[in-house]
This record gives structure tokens, sequence and C-alpha cells, in this order.
């Protein structure tokens, strides 16, 4: 049995954002464990809301609340006396029908077109002068001998991945993503291509501008941060300038468009327009989150769809809900899909796919 004194001040420093990683991992273990237990408050908030949902066909649905509702609920039940409660383990424990989250997974793919696949243990690499080694310096994966080499680094579905250039820009890959960059930027410019979505933290050199090539469009900077969502699924290309300027050209027509902070471009075909949004909608799956904003069911489930690497079949014609919120990504796929109880979405995994009704 866990020190219940410990688990309410963990419980605590979670919702004042002070937990380190490893005690926030231990919360989400509990909050996966206890999730299916506690789905009947879920039932019991969908009930409180079936009036309010008749009258409004787009009635919002807001996740925090139903999220907070599970903690508490979760740790609640902890604290209660139950002789025949199980102890909480310290490890993720899931249903049999449930999905974990991705974590740390990405291949590094040489010039001669040898794959290494990077520890799980590790959350990104550096590209020095001469070598590529983990982040924290344990153990060298290439030795370049000085040469420039073109490199790729692809996280599949469920893997993120991490990468600091030779210039000292942070990318930041998200699952299912690929960035091709040469070990050296040697030329009158620094140029990468982006499959996917990365977050870039450019390293200042006015000498050299900073260049991002991707689905029909080149963005092109000096020393900013911004994000780029370039998925071959998606009908648009989404960039979302963090801080810095960027300028953007679309290379089918030569059109171009300045970003300020708080900006988001979006590319549809050959069109391009641009609209102020609330950066961090865009940018919390590098900080482990999901943070959904009137998103479409169907958007929502593309994102479930690679961190959780499965598939989403809609059995009849896609529901129109709306969802807005935060959910951590580093809980158990069951344990976000039990949040659609409070709306009228039913769903079932079969295996390793997500079946909507």
């Amino acid at each position: 049995m866990q020190d219940q004194e410990y688990v309410k001040q963990l419980f605590e420093r979670y919702r004042q954002g002070k937990c380190t990683p490893e005690e926030q991992v231990r919360l989400h273990n509990w909050l996966n464990h206890y999730a299916a237990q506690e789905a009947r408050a879920l039932d019991d908030l969908s009930g409180m809301y079936e009036k309010r949902a008749r009258r409004s066909k787009r009635w919002q649905r807001w996740l925090p609340y139903a999220a907070a509702l599970v903690m508490v609920s979760s740790v609640a039940w902890y604290f209660w006396p139950d002789e025949g409660k199980d102890a909480v383990p310290d490890y993720q424990t899931v249903g049999t029908d449930d999905i974990l989250p991705g974590g740390n997974r990405a291949t590094l793919i040489l010039a001669d077109g040898s794959s290494i696949d990077l520890s799980e243990a590790q959350s990104g690499i550096v590209v020095e002068d001469k070598r590529v080694v983990y982040e924290n310096g344990a153990g060298e994966l290439i030795d370049l001998k000085g040469e420039v080499v073109p490199l790729v680094l692809s996280t599949p579905k469920g893997g993120t991945y991490q990468i600091t250039l030779s210039d000292g820009t942070k990318v930041w890959l998200n699952a299912a993503s690929t960035l091709r960059y040469p070990s050296g930027f040697n030329g009158v410019d620094r140029v990468v291509e982006v499959e996917g979505e990365a977050y870039f933290s450019v390293a200042k050199d006015a000498e050299r501008p900073f260049k991002v090539v991707g689905r029909g469009q080149q963005i092109e900077v000096l020393g900013t941060a911004f994000n780029v969502m370039a998925y071959a699924d998606e009908e648009v290309v989404k960039t979302t300038l963090v801080e810095g300027k960027v300028a953007l050209k679309v290379e089918a027509t030569g059109e171009r468009v300045l970003l300020d902070p708080s900006e988001q471009s979006t590319l549809r075909g050959n069109g391009i327009s641009k609209q102020t949004v609330d950066v961090g909608a865009y940018v919390a799956w590098k900080d482990g989150e999901f943070n959904l904003d009137n998103t479409p069911l169907v958007d929502m489930m593309k994102q479930m769809s690679r961190w959780y690497d499965v598939e989403v079949v809609y059995e009849h014609e896609v529901p129109k809900e709306r969802f807005s919120g935060t959910v951590s990504r580093n809980v158990s796929l069951q344990t976000i899909l039990a949040l659609l109880r409070i709306s009228e979405v039913d769903y079932r995994i079969e295996n390793n796919t997500l079946i909507i009704n």
C-alpha cells in the first residue's frame, strides 16, 4: 500500500505543475489503473448533460473537466478503505483491449541506406562535427569522419524523438514523421526537409538562412521557433509561428506570406492564407499533451491514430462532434476514450483497430 499522505502531496504537486517526469509517470500509472473502475463517474456526468445535448446540436464537450473528474475520482477511490481493493502497481497496468501511449521511438537512416533503431531510453540525438551521439552523451552512434553526409531521422506511429542539428537548431519530431538533413551546413543556407509534423527552434545565423521544405512550401527563417504540420493524409499544411518571423513561399506559384508570432498559415493546394491562432493548441504535443480547441472528432482521431498506432474505422457517417481541452499524451488509449462517454459517440476496440460506430 502506498503512503497516503505522499500520494496526496504528489497529486497537489501535479495540479501545481511541479511534478518531476518520474512523479508524473507514477500519477499517470494510477490514473490508468483506476480509470476503468471510475467509468461510472463519467456515466453520471453524461447523464447531467443529456438534456443540454438534446437542446443543442453543437454541444461543446469540455474534456478538461472530464479528465479532472477521472483523476480526482481515482485518487479519492484510492483513499477510501476497501479490503478487497488491490494495491496500486508501480508499473502501467491496462486491460487486454487497451493500448499504451507512444514513446521515444525513432530510426536513424545513414547515407548508405543502413539504419539504426534508436534507444527508447533516450529522448534525442545530437549531430556534432565528426559524430552523432545521444543527447546525454551515452554512446556514439556514427563516426562521420569529418564528412558532410545526408541523414534521415524517422519516427513511426507511436513514436517521438528530438535532434540537435550541427548548427545548434533543435527539432522535435512528432509521430509518423521524417526529417531529412545534412550532418553539417557548409553552404550559403541551411536546408532540411520534413514530412509529418515537427517543431523547430532555429539557431540564429544572420549569414545563413534556415529553410524547411515540405508539402509544396518552403519556410525561410533566421532564428525563430515554429511548428509545421505536413502529414500526407491531411488536406492542408499548417505552419504556426511561436516567436520570431518567417517567410513562406508556395513552390507552385511563388506566392510569399510573412508570419508574425501567433499567426498560422494554411496551404491548401496552391492557395495559402493566414490567421491568428492560440499557438498552444498546435505545439502542446511537444510537451506531452493533446490540446484540443473546438477540434472535429475526425481530426482528434487522426492524432489518436498516430500516437497510439491504431487504425481508425468509421462504420457509418463520421460524427460531427467537436472537442476542447487538454489531456496528457502519457495515458492509455482507453483513458482518453473514456472521456467520449460524455458525448454521443460509440466506439469499440478490436485488436489494433478503433471502430467508431
